[in-house]
């Protein structure tokens, strides 16, 4: 037998693969083509097109004035948001289902495209945050009043620096003990030992509590927030630090206004003059929870 013969088996899958020629089965762009063994595969020409058929895409920005702007130049009948309040998220489902109340005719959405506002904690907060509750040495805690005492809102700045030079001062003294003030604050009793100033005795003043100005989240407004200071001797040593003051209300306020400002836009008031900042999404609603990935 050459390799010309056919047999009646090769012309009958010859003609079943004449009868799959290309096929058209949806206007959309769907077509049913041969997959060479015999059978059939749906091929999509989306890819092919000058654009796809419906809007995918997954964006994220990190401001409530891009979030708004994004949300108003794609918005639909559809379009939905939701904020969850723990995990600091504000999601955008701009092509979700038409809402029943609003559409002359129900459609369902395909729920691909979306925008998420992922906030980003400013660098005064999160400096603030990794050193709550931590006890520094005194060069530490020098160092940072030094470089955060612009934070501070009370007492004055001039007096954080006075602390922080203080400190750095006496790095070669003994602290024996320390004395709780009726007015809260707390004074540190110290001796130094030196050359020039044998058991010479002295105390450094520290406030019982700081209170402090930060922006939790980049582009959000400003907040004030408490500190106590902490502090431990130990064997002649002072360790020094703060607690920050549930500052977890502050994020979930800072989080509920970031929400507000979606809703209604942003005025901001300086000198008694406003100036209007950006709009909000208006009656696009805002439900709180998370989207079902």
């Amino acid at each position: 037998m050459t390799d010309d013969t056919r047999t009646e088996t090769d012309a009958a899958a010859e003609l079943a693969r004449q009868a799959l020629a290309p096929k058209e089965v949806h206007p959309a762009g769907l077509y049913l083509l041969p997959d060479g063994d015999g059978g059939a595969r749906i091929v999509d020409t989306d890819a092919f097109g000058t654009a796809p058929r419906h809007t995918a895409g997954a964006r994220v920005v990190t401001d409530a004035a891009s979030f708004v702007a994004y949300v108003n130049r794609h918005r639909r009948l559809g379009t939905e948001v939701f904020a969850h309040t723990n995990t600091s998220s504000v999601v955008a489902v701009i092509d979700s289902h038409e809402s029943s109340d609003t559409a002359e005719v129900y459609m369902p959405g395909w729920q691909k495209h979306t925008v998420r506002l992922a906030l980003e904690k400013s660098k005064a907060w999160l400096a603030w945050e990794s050193a709550d509750g931590h006890l520094y040495t005194q060069e530490e805690f020098a160092d940072f009043l030094d470089d955060r005492y612009l934070d501070v809102i009370e007492p004055v700045p001039a007096r954080m620096i006075e602390i922080a030079r203080t400190f750095q001062a006496h790095t070669k003294v003994a602290f024996e003990s320390s004395i709780r003030e009726a007015s809260g604050d707390v004074k540190l009793n110290y001796t130094e030992d030196t050359a020039a100033k044998a058991g010479q005795k002295g105390d450094i003043e520290i406030p019982a509590r700081i209170q402090i100005a930060l922006r939790p989240y980049i582009g959000g407004p400003i907040y004030s927030i408490w500190a106590s200071f902490r502090y431990r001797l130990r064997g002649g040593s002072v360790h020094l630090g703060f607690k920050l003051e549930r500052p977890e209300v502050i994020l979930d306020l800072a989080f509920t206004d970031i929400v507000t400002e979606i809703r209604e836009g942003r005025t901001d008031k300086k000198d008694g003059v406003e100036t209007r900042v950006h709009d909000g999404i208006g009656d696009v609603p805002i439900f709180n929870g998370k989207p079902s990935s």
